[in-house]
């Protein structure tokens, strides 16, 4: 997807562009603002892939806009919009670090989604080639092609006295600029003189930029032409200069810009590696760190579970057997008792020791089912479910297309609490007369919702909640099982609640170690 703005003031182009984009680059997320200033509040928030800018604006031009982004840094490729007339001011735009320009009153203008993803894929190029060493030490090794040998001595003379930190290279020829790259000679920067040998000067430009596109080029002309000067910039020129009176000093001080410009981007560039390096190093160590939390987390929750299962054991185990003996002597003394009163008093005591051993065998379940260990997560659900019915009153669809076997105990033992959490919140909060449970696989995935017709809530706000538990508690099961959950509720319209958990082909996926 490309994120491109465009500043254009005139509201009908705009929405030409506009439809215009929608037909031929859905995937295009174009923002269109009306004048420099929100252009440049737009640019400071940044996250774009493209520039659109109109050469005159209500209230600034192009060109203002243009040095305000460069210096600000920002990398972003700007296309100037043009129009009819407008050819000098274009190659000034172009100078002043444009991308390409195209002509709005031209049928050009119906290219501006060919032309965007050419300027995109040479300024992924020339990112990709430029080169992160540091810079060469001492002077500057520039290369001159001209086939004038009187010009080329000039230019070489007043080089050698008045820019003594480039050391200027002369290729008269075709064939010697073959023979520089493939020797791969060390150059900074490239200037092509107004006689390049036999070789008109675009195509000059066409040869370097199919060798060594990241070179800096500078195309000095005898002719003022804007047409030419514009198709120079198209083909990668950095500077475009007419060869007029002390056109030299302006050759030198547009190299010196060009270089130390290039020098700043070796410098962000080498900083920017360290520190993706670095956030690579941080990252790895924040997983690292993650993965143990996460271990210990899950390892807390098995923990719990074996209490929870222990708990469960002794209340039957133990106590309930004390209980049943219990039970059994009253049962017995009541039946050798003939005096009433005390038949009463065994009577109530029966009463008792029944309902004590209800409430165990309820606290039983509810700590660890059996039915969980001895037959698995279904049939396990459908008896929390009658349990549930029969304390709350509130009615649960339950439909599940479970894998075939039996899951892991852990993934089983999570899918069982969330289900148990989910509807105890319905019950206490929701105020919901029904619920729905659905367990269902696809796609490698399990797949667990829980709904109701409750009276719903606000989730942000209750997840911000620090007391807020119940979600709290659910969230991080799901989580620490590998899994991923979405709350979904709104105010008077209900609760659903989605769980999806990774499977292995068999159906079978073991949790995170």
């Amino acid at each position: 997807m490309i994120r491109a703005l465009y500043a254009e003031d005139d509201p009908n182009v705009a929405g030409i562009v506009r439809t215009y984009v929608e037909h031929f680059a859905p995937d295009w997320e174009l923002e269109i603002v009306p004048n420099g200033t929100r252009c440049l509040e737009r640019m400071a928030v940044g996250g774009y892939d493209i520039l659109l800018l109109d050469l005159v604006l209500p209230d600034t031009d192009g060109l203002h806009i243009l040095g305000e982004l460069a210096r600000r840094n920002d990398p972003t490729p700007v296309v100037m919009v043009t129009g009819h007339g407008q050819t000098e001011l274009a190659v000034r735009a172009l100078r002043a670090g444009a991308a390409d320009c195209v002509d709005k009153t031209s049928p050009q203008f119906l290219q501006l989604v060919d032309i965007v993803k050419r300027v995109q894929a040479r300024h992924a190029e020339a990112r990709a080639k430029r080169p992160v060493t540091a810079s060469l030490p001492g002077r500057h090794p520039v290369t001159l092609i001209e086939g004038s040998a009187a010009l080329a001595s000039s230019i070489s003379e007043f080089f050698a006295s008045h820019a003594p930190q480039f050391e200027l290279y002369v290729v008269g020829t075709t064939a010697e600029l073959n023979q520089f790259f493939a020797a791969g000679a060390p150059t900074s920067a490239i200037v092509i003189g107004p006689n390049p040998h036999n070789t008109k000067p675009l195509e000059v430009l066409r040869q370097i930029h199919s060798n060594a596109a990241h070179l800096p080029v500078v195309l000095v002309s005898s002719r003022s032409d804007g047409e030419t000067a514009i198709a120079a910039f198209k083909l990668g020129a950095q500077d475009f200069i007419l060869q007029k009176p002390d056109y030299l000093t302006e050759v030198v001080f547009s190299l010196n810009s060009i270089l130390r410009r290039a020098e700043t981007e070796r410098q962000n560039a080498r900083l920017q590696k360290e520190l993706e390096t670095l956030n690579r190093s941080l990252e790895a160590q924040v997983i690292a760190r993650t993965r143990e939390l996460q271990a210990l987390s899950l390892r807390l929750l098995r923990i719990q579970e074996d209490e929870r299962r222990a708990i469960a054991r002794e209340l039957h185990d133990e106590i309930g057997q004390l209980l049943t003996g219990l039970k059994l002597q009253l049962e017995a003394g009541l039946k050798a008792s003939t005096d009433t009163p005390l038949r009463t008093h065994f009577a109530e005591a029966m009463t008792i020791a029944g309902n004590l051993l209800e409430h165990v065998r309820t606290l039983t379940q509810q700590y660890r089912p059996r039915v969980l260990d001895d037959l698995g997560l279904q049939p396990a659900i459908e008896w929390h479910l009658k349990q549930f019915t029969k304390q709350t009153g509130i009615e649960v669809d339950f439909a599940a297309d479970l894998p075939p076997g039996r899951l892991p105990g852990e993934l089983e033992t999570v899918v069982y609490r969330i289900v148990q959490e989910a509807l105890t919140n319905a019950a206490r909060h929701a105020q919901a007369k029904q619920a729905a449970i659905a367990i269902t696989h696809q796609d490698k995935q399990l797949i667990v919702e829980i709904s109701d017709r409750g009276r719903g809530f606000d989730v942000t706000r209750a997840l911000a909640k620090t007391d807020s538990l119940g979600l709290a508690g659910l969230r991080e099961r799901v989580n620490l099982a590998g899994g991923r959950i979405d709350i979904q509720s709104t105010p008077g319209a209900g609760t659903r609640i989605t769980a999806e958990f990774p499977l292995a082909a068999n159906g079978v996926a073991p949790l995170p170690a």
